[in-house]
């Protein structure tokens, strides 16, 4: 059976967050980016369903260290809610995004249900 779609989506949001983590550790002022995003979402009605996990971001991003943040953020099944309402997003550069996408893009079969076939 062919993996399913939910496993490349995991696999690069996993390698994302490994990415923006580690440009977050050299970069410490895109801290400041992502915790101004994460508090503008926080102020926005739409988000109300994800204010558990903004909450929780917020605090992350203000009180703990990175090395703790990433524990929790890349644990494979535990931090799969947090990653989906991510605020990292100013830790990558476009191209960053772009080359982590196509890189693991490359490492995982692609499944096009038999196209071509």
């Amino acid at each position: 059976m062919a993996p399913h779609g939910h496993a490349r989506t995991e696999a690069r949001t996993l390698r994302l967050h490994e990415v923006a983590l580690r440009n977050l550790c050299d970069r410490p002022a895109l801290r400041q980016a992502c915790l101004a995003l994460v508090t503008r979402w926080l102020g926005a009605p739409v988000h109300t369903p994800s204010r558990p996990w903004l909450e929780q971001w917020r605090e992350m991003l203000e009180e703990w260290p990175l090395e703790r943040i990433a524990r929790v953020v890349l644990d494979p099944d535990g931090g799969q809610t947090l990653r989906q309402c991510s605020p990292l997003g100013p830790a990558l550069t476009p191209q960053e995004r772009w080359a982590v996408l196509a890189e693991v893009d490359a490492r995982r079969p692609h499944t096009a249900g038999g196209a071509g076939r």
